[in-house]
């Protein structure tokens, strides 16, 4: 879904390059020339589905290897997500690269060039930092650049549909009247019959960075019979799905937010949840984000699950 952001298989450029790429932070070189189709200036719009063409000239390797890597982070409002690159493009030696120029000696320059027809993606609307890079066998950086590339708003009726889905679906009304206007989760699961955050009566919720959190769920009906429940929660941020692990001893909800036998639960059963969360700093401040708060069973079967818009406040 990302595959407009292989033009980072071009390694590294300098300043002087057609396309003003930056270092990266780890210091690797960047090649003297980079062409991402016709930007000349930052951020560079990505035209969904249109082709991408880019092309990195003298990227001198540091290192002998026998093998080239290429790899791909992006960046969104200070969240690092790892790229997996898709099947026969991360093999620099087979693609991109003049035959012969594997192995690669130190001090060897070459060029890379790939081209290829970009498709819809999920992400969309936003700028974004992408850094790519090449690796060598021993998992050194060969050369790395990175620049900003601006996602233009979906017009396909699809695919806003689908973006709509991973990002707002704020448009999904609450099927219950709650203190917190939560909505229910893609997943179906039912919603308690109340919902109190830290008091919040309208969305998005302001939460403070790095203060306690208290939720309180009253009248879960559990679908299924379990011996266990446990919690979990995802944060979204522009479409993109990032698992927010819990703290120690928060996440055996039979044990901590639970009332004391609520354990083994029965099908039809009913019951309250109160998560009281010790507040953690986040890298995020100033942005809004679709928070997912869920309770699994055994097995990893949905018991119930809940979803608000929170601005996170510094």
């Amino acid at each position: 879904m990302f595959k407009f952001f292989l033009i980072a298989a071009f390694v590294p450029a300098l300043v002087l390059a057609q396309t003003p790429v930056r270092q990266c932070a780890n210091g690797a070189g960047l090649p003297a020339y980079v062409q991402i189709n016709d930007c000349t200036a930052l951020p560079c719009d990505l035209v969904h589905g249109a082709p991408l063409v880019a092309e990195a000239r003298g990227i001198v390797s540091p290192v002998d290897t026998p093998t080239m890597t290429a790899y791909i982070v992006i960046r969104l409002a200070g969240l690092q997500i790892p790229f997996p690159m898709p099947d026969g493009l991360e093999d620099v030696c087979a693609q991109g690269t003049a035959p012969g120029t594997c192995p690669v000696s130190a001090g060897q320059s070459f060029d890379y060039t790939l081209s290829f027809q970009d498709e819809v993606l999920t992400l969309s609307g936003v700028t974004v930092q992408a850094e790519v890079g090449i690796t060598a066998a021993d998992g050194s950086v060969i050369g790395c650049l990175e620049f900003d590339a601006r996602l233009p708003q979906l017009k396909s009726r699809t695919a806003l549909k689908m973006f709509k889905f991973l990002l707002i679906a704020a448009f999904v009304p609450a099927l219950v009247l709650a203190q917190t206007p939560v909505r229910q989760c893609a997943n179906g699961a039912p919603l308690p019959a109340s919902t109190d955050v830290d008091g919040c009566t309208a969305l998005p919720c302001d939460i403070q960075n790095g203060a306690p959190i208290s939720a309180i769920a009253r009248g879960i009906t559990s679908p299924i019979a379990t011996n266990t429940l446990s919690t979990y929660i995802v944060i979204r941020l522009a479409g993109l799905q990032i698992p927010f692990p819990m703290p120690d001893g928060l996440e055996d909800a039979c044990a901590v937010g639970t009332a004391p036998g609520t354990c083994p639960v029965s099908a039809g059963q009913t019951f309250d949840y109160e998560l009281n969360h010790g507040g953690q700093a986040l890298t995020l401040t100033g942005v809004t984000v679709q928070v997912e708060v869920g309770l699994r069973g055994d097995g990893g079967a949905i018991v119930g699950c809940l979803e608000f818009d929170a601005r996170i406040v510094g």
